[in-house]
């Protein structure tokens, strides 16, 4: 016979903060990156290849740290998940064990 599936709550509230903190990281170093790209100005020049690599640049870097900014939003997310499927999960066994007890004493255990 297997052991079946079995949901430990705890461990679930536990992991939670672990993505609240990644999530949080990736903002952070995205805010950190952004901050320092500003500090350089416009690093690629007035001539024809500076312009040429900036008519790109620009545009797909704020791009990617925009949805690098996103992913960390994202994964920050994913606590709250957790911690509403570990609520979840807590109410039905809560609702679980009453119904087991309600039957064993309808059957008089």
């Amino acid at each position: 016979m297997s052991d079946g599936f079995k949901v430990e709550i705890t461990d679930l509230y536990l992991t939670a903060p672990a993505f609240t903190r990644a999530g949080g990281a990736i903002t952070d170093a995205v805010t950190q990156a952004q901050s320092q790209l500003a500090g350089l100005g416009a690093f690629w020049g007035n001539d024809a290849p500076g312009q040429q690599f900036a008519s790109f640049y620009v545009k797909d870097s704020n791009e990617l740290l925009g949805l690098l900014n996103t992913v960390g939003g994202e994964i920050e997310g994913i606590a709250d998940g957790i911690n509403q499927m570990a609520s979840n999960y807590g109410v039905t066994e809560e609702a679980n064990v009453a119904k087991i007890m309600q039957l064993e004493q309808e059957e008089g255990f």
